[in-house]
């Protein structure tokens, strides 16, 4: 891609500032902010549809090319000069290879570790070297020291193995005030950082050379601030996982930054296995794991600077840049100034960021030929991302060392959060772009309606929601925070109308990460669809402490809510729905006017992409896990094939074979229930739905359905249906 670029946030209020960072091979950059109205591109067979704003930018913007260099480190300034030190930690290689790489660094002296050895040098010039073979994901206790006379010695200190040591006569070492780096030597150039790879623990950077006796009494846990004078670094890697400070225990340094989001709240060297939970034993949990290809700010140099005027109706847009043939929308959502609109639209950001630039379709692209049952060509931006790992990864990839992704963020090139993005499991739409055929979808109706994000309901909550007669949800909430969970709910009890119009929503515990506003964090835990698992110690979000994972191992499944919870999966093919005998009360049956499916009949069979309305993730309704019992489910999916399959929380345990042929659970639920108070939540347990509701220019039943209740949500002022209907 010779353009391409990122907005410093992806909301913004009417009459507020947002800003964008280009990064392009031409020397000349037109922009101009369009209304994205509708997806769409050659290769969906449909066209894009988007309305020019006038705006007052520059006619043309210079262009230039923007580096990233990707990888987490630490990075803390020391308060004087030094004329000898010692350097010491805890280290655990997660990717050992031939490259050396930065453990520490004191200004130009640069301790790092490959997989032959360890080795102390000064710029290009080695001063002393350890030759030991270094194990993977096993730690040990490094120790370098350099006297006033150019003594130098580095100890290598494994527990239960032979301390191995090296010392050699070099020359005096003088730092004026250098710079204390963990996991880098200051070298970015552009691409995947050359830093470490693997877990840090309990650094200590001393203005003196130790004895050996002190490297033993280190490497077995004693207090370095009673072994060493005060001109002493001890770096609290424990304190706060949250933020992105770390506290100096010592006097050497008044603190560090800890960048680009690397993992912490994980066991440290020390960790007992007693507590899992790092807030409850926080001295052994004081590690961080560092990565290459972590992430928190491309950090880009800003190209505009646009303010929104205060009367633009809310919406989604995009600053599209172009130069030659090459083009591209940095999409942004306006929300309102004013709270006026009967409907609100919550586009689930936080699912958005979860996939941002996932990278399965390019890297795996023959193992999905199985998964689809035929060849689904990626689109070209997964081919360009697949050579720019700096630009960080989703949350269902795993770093260059195989550990999960904990952390995503906005500031940064999100290839696949486009209008014109194809997404193969699908065969065009989904996401984002496919919840921008939702609010078309509103349009061509003439409703007057707001649009949100997931970050607007994270900050407001209840109070915001409150301003509004229905809600509709995007095509995929699955990730969210307690408080969003809260906010649906006190909204719906209070006489608020949730539309959930996906499925495979309120899933996945996740959080805003408080030092990194931009991005958010999770933990996979041990259940639920999976491309990576929890290591042992690290369920717990280092953002809040709680346990992640799925909310159903916390007893809130996305049922409580919304009265369908996750039950299967699958792409080859989408499927309609059947009419349950419920749906004939008179209490309900005002969902189906003007759709001739009758009770045991079907409907939604048709529709671009996967070809119908029950497809790609489906939810079902179970009183077990917490759908109401006055839910009354409408209709119910079938025609599924062999290759949509359970999800693995749902799979049977037991002796009891399962049964043959398609399971029972695979299928999706429509469901309509009622509040007290007159709140009510109707759920369509499918991603595929409003893909659906395109069909034949939105003149389908599945369309007919929808439009049924969003009418009765809104202008209904009594309750929806009685209890027990």
């Amino acid at each position: 891609m010779k353009l391409v670029g990122y907005a410093d946030r992806l909301s913004v209020r009417a009459g507020e500032d947002v800003t964008f960072h280009l990064s392009s091979e031409h020397g000349e950059v037109r922009p101009e902010i369009v209304r994205l109205r509708r997806p769409g591109s050659p290769r969906h067979q449909s066209r894009l549809a988007e309305e020019t704003v006038a705006a007052d930018l520059p006619d043309l913007l210079t262009g230039r090319p923007q580096a990233t260099t990707s990888g987490s480190y630490v990075a803390a300034a020391v308060g004087r000069s030094l004329d000898e030190l010692g350097l010491a930690l805890w280290f655990q290689p997660t990717l050992p290879g031939d490259d050396h790489r930065p453990l520490a660094a004191l200004g130009d002296v640069v301790l790092e570790v490959s997989g032959s050895g360890l080795r102390l040098r000064r710029g290009s010039h080695v001063i002393v070297e350890l030759t030991v073979a270094v194990e993977e994901r096993v730690w040990a206790f490094v120790s370098a020291t350099v006297d006033r006379i150019g003594t130098a010695r580095l100890a290598l200190h494994r527990p239960g193995r032979e301390i191995r040591a090296a010392t050699v006569q070099t020359g005096p070492v003088h730092l004026d005030a250098p710079v204390l780096l963990l996991g880098s030597d200051g070298k970015r150039a552009g691409g995947l950082g050359r830093t470490f790879n693997g877990k840090v623990a309990r650094p200590v950077v001393a203005a003196t050379a130790w004895p050996e006796s002190t490297t033993v009494a280190l490497a077995a846990g004693a207090d370095p601030l009673r072994l060493l004078s005060a001109a002493t670094s001890v770096l609290d890697l424990g304190a706060d996982p949250a933020g992105a400070w770390v506290p100096d225990l010592g006097e050497l340094t008044s603190g560090a930054e800890v960048r680009h989001l690397p993992g912490r709240g994980v066991p440290g060297p020390f960790w007992t296995g007693a507590e899992a939970d790092f807030r409850n034993a926080p001295a052994e949990f004081d590690a961080l794991h560092l990565h290459e290809d972590d992430l928190a700010d491309a950090g880009w140099e800003p190209d505009l600077t646009w303010t929104v005027p205060a009367s633009l109706p809310t919406g989604v847009y995009a600053l599209k840049v172009a130069a030659g043939d090459d083009i591209d929308r940095i999409p942004f959502v306006v929300t309102p100034a004013e709270h006026r609109a009967p409907v609100l639209v919550v586009l689930p950001t936080w699912t958005y960021l979860a996939y941002a630039n996932w990278r399965t379709y390019a890297e795996y692209e023959e193992v999905r030929v199985g998964i689809y049952g035929e060849r689904r060509e990626p689109d070209q931006r997964d081919r360009w991302l697949a050579g720019h790992p700096e630009f960080g990864r989703s949350l269902y990839d795993v770093h260059t060392d195989g550990s999960g992704v904990f952390h995503s963020t906005w500031r940064r090139p999100i290839v696949n959060l486009r209008p014109d993005y194809f997404t193969p499991s699908t065969r065009g739409f989904r996401h984002f772009a496919q919840d921008l055929q939702l609010l078309a979808w509103l349009d061509d109706r003439g409703e007057d309606y707001a649009v949100v994000t997931d970050d607007e309901v994270e900050r407001e909550g209840a109070a915001l929601l409150g301003r509004y007669r229905v809600v509709l949800t995007g095509s995929h909430p699955e990730y969210c925070s307690a408080g969003m969970l809260d906010s649906y709910l006190a909204y719906t009890r209070t006489g608020g109308r949730l539309m959930y119009l996906g499925g495979n929503g309120f899933y996945q515990i996740t959080a805003r990460h408080p030092g990194h506003p931009d991005s958010v964090e999770i933990r996979r835990g041990h259940a639920g669809v999976a491309t990576w698992v929890s290591d042992p110690g690290e369920e717990h979000l280092s953002a809040t402490g709680e346990r992640g994972g799925l909310w159903r191992m916390r007893g809130r499944a996305p049922n409580v809510l919304a009265g369908v919870g996750f039950t299967a999966q699958g792409h080859d093919r989408a499927s309609g729905y059947r009419r349950s005998e419920a749906s004939t009360d008179p209490a309900v049956s005002w969902v189906f006017d003007g759709v001739k499916a009758g009770a045991g009949e079907p409907f939604g069979d048709e529709g671009p992409g996967l070809g119908g309305a029950a497809g790609d993730e489906l939810d079902r309704a179970d009183r077990t896990l917490g759908t109401p019992p006055e839910a009354v489910v409408l209709a119910s999916s079938e025609g599924h094939s062999e290759k949509i399959v359970l999800v693995p929380e749902e799979i049977d345990h037991g002796y009891a074979p399962p049964p043959s042929g398609v399971h029972p659970k695979v299928r999706a639920d429509i469901v309509l229930f009622g509040r007290e108070g007159g709140g009510a939540v109707f759920s369509v347990g499918s991603i595929a739905w409003s893909t659906a509701m395109t069909h034949n220019g939105g003149d389908n039943d599945t369309s007919r359905v929808t439009a049924n209740v969003l009418d009765r949500f809104r202008d209904s002022a009594g309750p929806i249906l009685g209890p027990g209907a």
